[in-house]
Formats: structure tokens, C-alpha cells, sequence
């Protein structure tokens, strides 16, 4: 019953987690609007807008050098080379531990390549810096509903639905009968 819900999320969690482009900085009162209006956003062209914003906020990495390795780590993604990018991204979390998107990359990839473990360990990591992370947040959720888990990814859910009240992994919530939700 899971597998057919994960396999239509899967793709638009991907998308979601790795289309956006970069150009911005993850702290500021720009950040903190765009996540205020993204929380009071009444349509999903609306959202949809303020999440690309707050994506291009997020993919700035802290500087130049930082954001060679995470460009460099991206064009492996693109490659579908999942373990270079890993280790590209190795890279970034050991000299930027703080920068909670380095992280998130790195979580989206072993995502993709099946370590749901180390991905959820990332995610932690993610929350730790930025707790309304919903692009984390919805990750964690598709994890531990492909683990069978799923009241602990409806509460993953309804948090990131907290900051992003569009995201398609709201579908978790329509969970079998007899889940409590």
C-alpha cells in the first residue's frame, strides 16, 4: 500500500530538494520574511514562488570556496553520481559544519542511493541549524514512511507543513485505515 504513494512522491521530493538555484544567504531579514509569507501563503503558485526563493537562499553556500565544492558536488548530482557528490559533500560538512544546506545535499544523496540511515543522520544535522528546514523536514518524513514508520513521518509532516503548507508529502497524512493519524 506504501509503495505506490512513495513511488508517485519520489519524484516530486527529488525535484523538490534539488532543482532550485542559488542566490542568497540563510540568515537576514529577507530569509525570515520569505519564510513568514511562505507560511501565510494562500495559493500554491504562491508558495511555490517563496519556496523558490528561500531554495536560492539556502544553495548559498558561505562563501566562495564553500560554494566551489557545493557546485562541484552538484554537477556530480547532475551526472547522476551520487557517491562523487557524497564526497564533495564530505568536504563541505567537514569545513562548513555550521552550514545546515551542505548537510542537506549530502542527506538528499544517500537518500537517492538507498542509506536511509546516514540520510535520516544528515536531517538531524539539518534541523539541528535550521529547525523550519521543511525541505529536510519532508525528506525525514519520505524516509520513515518507506520504513514502515509512518506516524513518525506524519509528525515529520505535519511539521514541515508548519513552514510550507503546499508540500506534496502531505499525502502521508491520507495514510490506510485504521492509522491513527
Amino acid at each position: 500500500m506504501t509503495a505506490p504513494l512513495l513511488s508517485a512522491l519520489r519524484p516530486v521530493l527529488v525535484l523538490f530538494l534539488l532543482a532550485a538555484p542559488v542566490g542568497g544567504e540563510a540568515t537576514g531579514e529577507r530569509y525570515e520574511t520569505l519564510l513568514a509569507e511562505l507560511r501565510q501563503a494562500q495559493t500554491e503558485a504562491e508558495a511555490d514562488r517563496l519556496n523558490g526563493e528561500i531554495w536560492q537562499i539556502w544553495l548559498t553556500a558561505p562563501d566562495e570556496a564553500a560554494q566551489e565544492v557545493l557546485d562541484a558536488a552538484m554537477l556530480r548530482r547532475q551526472a547522476y553520481d551520487f557517491v562523487g557528490a557524497i564526497r564533495h559533500l564530505d568536504r563541505l560538512v567537514e569545513s562548513y559544519p555550521d552550514y545546515a544546506e551542505g548537510w542537506n545535499q549530502r542527506a538528499t544523496m544517500y537518500f537517492l542511493i538507498g542509506d536511509f540511515e546516514r540520510s535520516l543522520a544528515d536531517v538531524d544535522e539539518v534541523l539541528a541549524r535550521e529547525p523550519r528546514h521543511f525541505g529536510a523536514l519532508s525528506g525525514k518524513a519520505m524516509i520513515l514512511f518507506q520504513q514502515g514508520k509512518v506516524p513518525l513521518a506524519q509528525i515529520a509532516v505535519r511539521e514541515a507543513l508548519k513552514h510550507h503548507p503546499f508540500l506534496a508529502e502531505r499525502a502521508i497524512l491520507n495514510a490506510p485505515s485504521g492509522t491513527e493519524l
